[in-house]
């Protein structure tokens, strides 16, 4: 079947991995207390100010509950279906996550999933800094306008917002005020996005 081309500049959509396309699973207090991380730092942040054998123990024990998240967590409703559409538009593609590269692959493989471009922790900056996005306009050759990233927390939202990239917002709670455009349901997505085939 011929692709279909979307409307207006859009030219690809950058998806965020844990929240977004598969559900919450990593309980972000437990995994704090596993490694002592203060509050008021990212756990990424924190880690950092560790002495050296302190912070293999802890980026061990992150991997871990990443890997855990990455093979139990159930995909977010509407998954396949929304895959199937994408893959009749003429968009690109690109995960891009705070996880490991290992979780990251897992979860794709696990799932099924297709991506022009993958990118994890490895590859630049972590959110909520703009560096992933940034490589993946660059790797595509695009400007911030003509992508979208649909992320589920406030590290996309703020990424999004540092990268200049418009920022859709999968909620998990219908009594949370929408502070952008916002959806529930990934079979929403894409007419939200006025690119539905």
């Amino acid at each position: 079947m011929a692709e279909t081309e979307p409307p207006m500049s859009l030219k690809a959509i950058l998806f965020d991995m844990d929240g977004t396309l598969t559900v919450p699973w990593i309980d972000w207090t437990e995994l704090r207390t596993a490694i002592g991380a203060t509050d008021g730092l990212g756990i990424i942040e924190f880690i950092g100010t560790l002495p050296p054998d302190s912070q293999e123990k802890a980026e061990a024990t992150v991997r871990e509950f990443e890997m855990d998240a990455a093979r139990q967590a159930p995909a977010n409703p509407g998954l396949d279906a929304m895959f199937e559409q994408l893959d009749q538009l003429s968009l690109k593609r690109a995960l891009i996550t705070n996880n490991h590269r290992a979780a990251m692959l897992h979860v794709v493989e696990r799932y099924g999933l297709s991506f022009d471009l993958c990118l994890s922790r490895e590859d630049a900056l972590l959110k909520p800094a703009p560096d992933l996005l940034l490589l993946a306009l660059e790797h595509f050759c695009i400007s911030p306008e003509e992508a979208v990233f649909v992320g589920d927390g406030r590290y996309d939202r703020v990424a999004s917002a540092a990268a200049g990239v418009r920022y859709v917002h999968l909620s998990h709670d219908r009594t949370i005020p929408e502070q952008e455009e916002t959806f529930y349901h990934l079979a929403q997505l894409l007419d939200l996005l006025d690119v539905s085939g």
